[in-house]
């Protein structure tokens, strides 16, 4: 019953373009009629021109048969057309759906299970689905009808055989129950391992570097193999119980062939019916077993249907996040003629799967101000972060961005009007000139020139052949660490953005070029709303109010003279970095974000 529910949802996708989907299918439908009329105008060619001797008839029967076998030929193609049309379609309006529904839930989520099984979500499973929709429904459907109008023809040419064809569809139709589980478990295992194997092979590439570094070539050989073995005795298992359903009814439809043609030759023989319908009988009762046989292949096309289905409906039930929950956008100035945003939460909580992250976090920052929050590894700083973002679910206690709680901020709204630069600068293929413009899609390339300009990128840029639409390999490769990360703080600042966060912005870079983007930095800081994680000092003292973090609290804020004076966390941490920086080195306890 739970299966039928789910076919039944799966067909409802049908709906927005049902008069496109009830063309092909009446196209294909028609034409599995007019191929059907063939061994009824075989069996008249025997009766009335071979064994009659009716020469007349010649023509007009072949002709027939030609005619139509080619009005058939012509629907089929037309309607293989549109159903391959509508499975592209609906392939892409699932992903759509799933790319959109990605957007909206906790990051953690996400995090949590790595690209691999979203990969397979949006891959396989969508591909999957679709197939199921415009191609097996369809042939099933073709295949019931080919049964019941061949049934029809059997009952024209003798009740015995009809008969007879009734009663060998229960016995048909039984045979897949001996393989649907066995099946199901395969095809269920398959997808959880071909998920594996993605998101392990995609570790792979990303972390090319540290194999080779590291000569880990042949590790990773060795758990590649180990799964792959798994996967090899999986598909094999599947593929035999395929084989096994599918031959088992091959079997039947021959028993039934063989008591057709004995019960058949001795009708000819005491001249109950003619040798020529004798000759329409086989087609026709292989007609009406052979779609319970065609079924019986489809039960792991179906089964794989049914799984991918299941997983796409339990992904698209994952909750959402609290800031993609609100309504529409409520009147929200647009880019120009903005304000910094304050930002305040008192007794904030944020916990994710049963696991408290943030426990009582109170903050207060005005507009304008520059906050700085500082801590050790772990202490919260990034979770905060996320939860002024939006991405986090924020369990009890209030979180506030100008004059609404963060639930009723929608998505678009806040982010437009936040901006973030993380340690981990993603660049997508493109040109400069779109990397930059991905802040604000309407962006003209004069905005996106000031923008450049505002992070010590213009001269660099105009000196390329392109300039802004130079092409960028992947991940922007050939730009180096400190003009990547400039490309994601102009792609930050180009809008404008009433409140910036930056999260170690620049963790990940020597120290000639950390100092040149820190200056960057707080040259686009000016009169925004900004909260920084960053283990530099000199910006962590020019900040307005400094909030320490430890094991998911806010233990004490204030300036860094005060801090300096009754902070012990603060003073260790200080202490530590400015050595750090004294002596030239990197490594150690800093003042790092999660």
């Amino acid at each position: 019953m739970k299966s039928i529910r789910m076919y039944v949802r799966l067909i409802r996708r049908i709906r927005p373009r049902w008069r496109t989907a009830s063309v092909g299918l009446l196209l294909t439908l028609t034409s599995l009629v007019l191929n059907l009329c063939q061994p009824y105008l075989v069996s008249r060619f025997i009766d009335e021109v071979l064994i009659g001797r009716n020469a007349r008839l010649v023509v007009p029967i072949l002709g027939a048969s030609l005619g139509l076998a080619a009005v058939a030929a012509l629907g089929t193609v037309i309607g293989f057309t549109i159903f391959r049309f509508l499975e592209a379609r609906h392939t892409l309006d699932m992903r759509t759906t799933i790319l959109r529904h990605i957007r909206r839930i906790p990051l953690p989520e996400i995090e949590k299970h790595g690209a691999g099984k979203y990969m397979a979500l949006l891959g396989m499973d969508t591909t999957t689905t679709a197939r199921f929709i415009n191609v097996i429904m369809i042939e099933l459907i073709s295949l019931w009808l080919q049964m019941l109008v061949a049934l029809a023809f059997l009952f024209t040419i003798d009740w015995r055989l009809g008969l007879m064809a009734v009663a060998g569809i229960p016995i048909m139709m039984s045979l897949p129950r001996l393989y649907r589980r066995p099946i199901r478990a395969a095809v269920g295992g398959l997808r959880s391992h071909n998920e594996q194997i993605g998101s392990s092979l995609y570790e792979s590439i990303q972390g090319s570097r540290e194999i080779r570094a590291y000569g880990l070539e042949g590790w990773e050989e060795e758990r590649n193999e180990a799964m792959y073995e798994g996967l090899v005795k999986l598909s094999v298992r599947e593929g035999l119980f395929r084989q096994l359903s599918g031959q088992t009814g091959t079997l039947a439809v021959a028993l039934a062939t063989v008591l057709l043609y004995g019960f058949g030759s001795g009708q000819v023989l005491s001249g109950a019916f003619s040798v020529g319908l004798l000759v329409a009988a086989v087609p026709y009762l292989q007609s009406v077993l052979n779609p319970i046989q065609g079924m019986n292949y489809l039960i792991g096309d179906l089964i794989g249907s049914e799984v991918a289905m299941g997983r796409i409906e339990a992904f698209l039930s994952t909750p959402a996040e609290s800031a993609a929950e609100a309504g529409d956008d409520v009147g929200l100035e647009p880019f120009p003629a903005r304000r910094p945003l304050d930002l305040t939460c008192k007794d904030l909580v944020v916990a994710y799967e049963g696991t408290t992250i943030l426990r009582q976090v109170s903050v207060d920052v005005r507009e304008g101000q520059v906050a700085a929050f500082v801590g050790r590894s772990g202490s919260g700083k990034s979770t905060f972060f996320k939860a002024v973002q939006g991405f986090m679910p924020v369990a009890s206690g209030m979180l506030r961005i100008g004059e609404r709680p963060i639930r009723d901020w929608p998505r678009s709204a806040l982010s437009r009007s936040v901006s973030f630069v993380s340690q981990e600068t993603f660049l997508f293929r493109g040109t400069l000139f779109e990397n930059v413009a991905l802040g604000k899609r309407d962006a003209s390339e004069e905005e996106v020139c000031r923008a450049l300009r505002e992070v010590g990128l213009q001269a660099y840029v105009d000196a390329l052949p392109a300039g802004i639409h130079t092409q960028l390999d992947n991940q922007g490769f050939q730009l180096s660490g400190g003009q990547r990360q400039r490309m994601a703080i102009a792609r930050a600042i180009i809008k404008q953005p009433d409140l910036l966060i930056l999260d170690e912005p620049t963790s990940s870079l020597d120290r000639h070029t950390e100092e040149q983007v820190l200056s960057t930095i707080q040259q686009v800081m000016r009169g925004k709303t900004t909260l920084i994680s960053t283990h530099r000092m000199e910006t962590i003292r020019a900040a307005d109010v400094i909030y320490v973090m430890e094991q998911g609290r806010v233990v004490d804020s204030g300036t860094h003279d005060e801090l300096m004076d009754r902070c012990a966390l603060y003073v260790e941490l200080a202490k530590r970095e400015e050595r750090h920086e004294r002596d030239g080195r990197t490594g150690g306890e800093r003042l790092e974000a999660m």
